[in-house]
């Protein structure tokens, strides 16, 4: 009896068949992400040399060497590849506060200084993110993040909520006025330290949206 290994020596023996080779999906997995990278990697490059609104997927896939139909299988625009970092980021900082969402209703100035802390961190990047020309892509991206952690801190302490319609009036009224914030800072160099930064941003924020949560007034 011939033993296993004499007759599948390679990897690429046990892939072949009916003549075609068959790629694993650990294999296509990493491909997948190998690409996904070399998009984002080269849209941030070409974000740091020219005005965003010029780039072009073409312009993208030359200077990655990605196809573009392959461009297309994973985003539909640059705006989409964009948006995809932006999300990571997002996940990031969402896995950094969570605990804190969870843990107390007083925990803002913690949260806020880690949000300060992670444009702070990525200081070229985030120069690159608050671009005239892609402020108001990233603004709206905001929009839903805030929203995300506002629905996580009201589940986790089962705060009242009245009118749902209302918390899209306060979504928009806390991330608008983060917004503005990190971009000065970020515009002006991060002038003051991420952590002064937390404690201001707290203090503005914490009495009107604390009392107006914990007190069910929404």
């Amino acid at each position: 009896m011939c033993d296993a290994s004499e007759i599948i020596k390679t990897k690429k023996d046990l892939l072949l068949l009916n003549g075609s080779l068959t790629v694993m999906p650990q294999d296509l997995d990493k491909r997948v992400e190998r690409s996904r990278r070399l998009l984002m990697e080269t849209l941030l490059q070409l974000m740091s040399e020219t005005a965003y609104s010029k780039i072009s997927v073409a312009n993208i896939c030359e200077r990655s060497g990605v196809a573009r139909p392959t461009f297309y299988l994973h985003y539909h625009s640059k705006d989409d590849l964009l948006k995809g970092y932006i999300e990571s980021m997002f996940i990031k900082f969402y896995e950094q506060v969570e605990d804190y969402l969870v843990r107390s209703t007083q925990a803002d100035p913690v949260i806020a200084e880690i949000m300060f802390r992670q444009w702070s961190d990525n200081a070229g990047l985030a120069q690159l993110l608050v671009g005239n020309d892609v402020e108001a892509l990233v603004l709206n991206e905001f929009k839903r993040y805030v929203a995300r952690i506002m629905e996580r801190y009201i589940s986790a302490h089962n705060l009242p909520v009245k009118e749902s319609a209302r918390m899209n009036y306060v979504v928009d009224f806390i991330a608008g006025a983060s917004f503005a914030v990190i971009v000065r800072w970020v515009r002006e160099g991060f002038p003051v330290d991420a952590r002064e930064m937390g404690q201001l941003y707290a203090s503005l924020v914490r009495p009107g949206l604390l009392q107006v949560l914990l007190m069910g007034k929404l």
